[in-house]
C-alpha cells in the first residue's frame, strides 16, 4: 500500500469516528427541565386531592422511583442500580431494550405511577400526551416513541404490582384510632377534632430500612401536672416561647406549616386551604435547586429519587413511634392545666405528638441534600410565595431543616424534644438508605 493510499484510510477511520462521535454526543431531546415539570405536575395533583402527608410521601416516592429505574435499566452506567436493594422488589427483570428513548420511556414510567396513586388523572392523562407530542415534535421517530412506552409499561407493570403489595391497600381497611381519653395521651385537637391520622401507617411496607423501629427514640419524662415535673416543664417551654413570640418566630412558622389540609372557620363556614405537604415542600427546592445550578439529567434524577425515598421511610418511622408513645399536644395539656384561652400559632395536626413528622422529614431530605449538592450550600427557597409568604434563605440544608424544629415549636405544636427527636430521627435513618444505597 502506497503511502497516499496509507493516510486516505486513516483519515476516513478518523473521519468515520467523528461521525460516530457527533452521533454519541447528540442533545438529548428531554432534559432536567422536562423532570422538573414532571415533579410539578405531581406535587400539584397530589395538592388538588389534598391527600395527607403519609399518604403523599408514597406517592412521591413511587413515581420518582418509576423513573429512577427506568432510566438506570437503560443507562446504566450513569446511575447505581437500586431494585435489589428495595424491600420486596427482589424479582425485577429488566425489559429487552430495543430501539428505545431512555428519557421519554422514564418520564413515561412517572406519569404513568403518578396516575395510579392520585384521584385526578386528568393531570397525568395530559402530561403523557404532551410527551409524545413532544417527542414526535423533536424528531424522535413514532417506532421509537412506540417502543419507549412498551419499554415503560413492562417495567410499570412490575412496580405496579410491588407498589400494591405494600400494605396501603389493607390499612385503609383497618379500625380507626380511638383516643384514651386518658390525660397524658392524645386527643383531638380543634378546631376541627379529627380522628388521629394514618394509626396504621407503620404497617406500611419500608422502601430501604429494615422495619420501622430502626431509631430508638429518647424516652419521654414521666407524665405530670406538677409544675416541678420535667413533663410540666417541658410543656411549659412551648407556653413560654408563645409569650415570647415576635414577627420572626411566626414569620418562621407560617413559612414551615405546609399544612395540605388547613381550615379556616367563620361562624358556620369552614373553608379548607390546600398547601403543600412537607415532603412536598422539599421536593419543590430540589426543583429550584437542580433550576438553579442546571443540574444535568442524572443528577436531578438521584436527589429526587433519593430524597422522595428518604422521607418516605423517615415518616413511616415517625408514625410508629407517634402512635406507641400516643402522646398529648401542647395544645390539651397548657388550655386543662395552664392557660384555658391559649391557642398556638399554628393549627395542630390531628395525631400525636412524639416525634415530629414534619422534623423526621426535613432532616432526611437534608442529609440527602447535602451528599448530593454538597455541605454549606446556601439557596433560596421561593415555595411559599404562591401562599401570599415570603421567601427565605439558608445558608445549608440542615441549616433549613433545623429551622423546621423551630418552627413547629413556634407554631405552639410541638415539644422541643418532639421536634429535636425528629429531627436526628430522620438524619440517622438517611444516612442509613445512603450507606445501603451505595453500590
Amino acid at each position: 500500500m502506497t503511502k497516499f493510499k496509507l493516510l486516505f484510510v486513516v483519515l476516513c477511520m478518523v473521519s468515520l469516528s467523528c461521525k460516530k462521535e457527533d452521533k454519541s454526543i447528540s442533545t438529548p431531546v428531554f432534559n432536567t427541565e422536562d423532570l422538573n415539570s414532571a415533579n410539578s405536575v405531581l406535587l400539584e395533583s397530589v395538592m388538588e386531592d389534598a391527600f395527607t402527608p403519609p399518604v403523599a410521601s408514597r406517592i412521591y416516592a413511587y413515581s420518582h422511583l418509576a423513573h429512577y429505574i427506568t432510566l438506570q435499566s437503560v443507562d446504566q452506567d450513569q446511575l447505581i442500580e437500586i431494585t435489589s436493594k428495595l424491600n420486596g422488589l427482589d424479582n425485577f427483570e429488566v425489559p429487552e431494550i430495543k430501539d428505545i428513548d431512555a428519557r421519554l420511556s422514564a418520564l413515561l414510567s412517572f406519569s404513568a405511577i403518578g396516575k395510579k396513586l392520585i384521584y385526578s388523572e386528568q393531570f397525568f392523562v395530559d402530561h403523557t400526551e404532551a410527551l409524545k407530542d413532544k417527542a414526535k415534535a423533536r424528531g424522535i421517530s413514532d417506532d421509537i416513541i412506540k417502543n419507549s412506552e412498551a419499554y415503560s409499561q413492562n417495567i410499570t407493570k412490575q412496580l405496579s404490582a410491588w407498589i400494591d403489595k405494600d400494605m396501603y391497600t389493607e390499612t385503609r381497611t383497618y379500625p380507626r384510632f380511638t383516643s384514651t381519653k386518658k390525660p397524658e395521651n392524645w386527643r383531638e385537637t380543634p378546631p376541627d377534632y379529627a380522628t388521629g391520622l394514618e394509626p396504621h401507617w407503620d404497617n406500611i411496607r419500608t422502601l430501604v430500612i429494615d422495619s420501622a423501629n430502626v431509631y430508638s427514640a429518647k424516652p419521654l419524662p414521666a407524665y405530670s401536672t406538677d409544675k416541678n415535673s420535667d413533663f410540666y416543664k417541658m410543656v411549659d417551654q412551648v407556653y413560654q416561647e408563645s409569650l415570647r413570640k415576635t414577627e420572626e418566630t411566626e414569620k418562621i412558622a407560617w413559612f414551615w406549616d405546609c399544612n395540605p389540609i388547613m381550615t379556616v372557620h367563620k361562624g358556620h363556614m369552614v373553608t379548607t386551604i390546600h398547601k403543600f405537604t412537607p415532603p412536598g415542600h422539599w421536593l419543590n427546592i430540589v426543583n429550584q435547586i437542580t433550576q438553579k445550578e442546571q443540574s444535568n439529567y442524572y443528577t436531578a434524577t438521584k436527589a429526587y429519587t433519593f430524597t422522595s425515598t428518604a422521607m418516605f421511610d423517615a415518616i413511616i418511622a415517625a408514625w410508629h413511634v407517634k402512635y406507641k408513645t400516643d402522646l398529648v399536644r401542647p395544645i390539651t395539656y397548657i388550655q386543662e392545666y395552664i392557660d384555658p384561652d391559649w391557642e398556638p400559632v399554628l393549627q395542630t395536626p390531628p395525631f400525636p405528638e412524639y416525634t415530629s413528622g414534619h422534623s423526621a422529614t426535613s432532616a432526611s431530605a437534608a442529609e440527602v441534600l447535602t451528599q448530593v449538592f454538597g455541605d454549606n450550600y446556601a439557596f433560596t427557597d421561593h415555595t411559599q410565595l404562591r401562599f401570599g409568604l415570603e421567601e427565605r434563605s439558608f445558608k445549608s440544608f440542615r441549616e433549613a431543616a433545623n429551622q423546621v424544629n423551630l418552627s413547629r415549636f413556634y407554631g405552639g405544636i410541638h415539644y422541643m424534644q418532639g421536634v429535636e427527636e425528629g429531627g436526628n430521627q430522620g438524619a440517622y435513618i438517611a444516612n442509613l438508605i445512603l450507606k445501603k444505597l451505595q453500590p
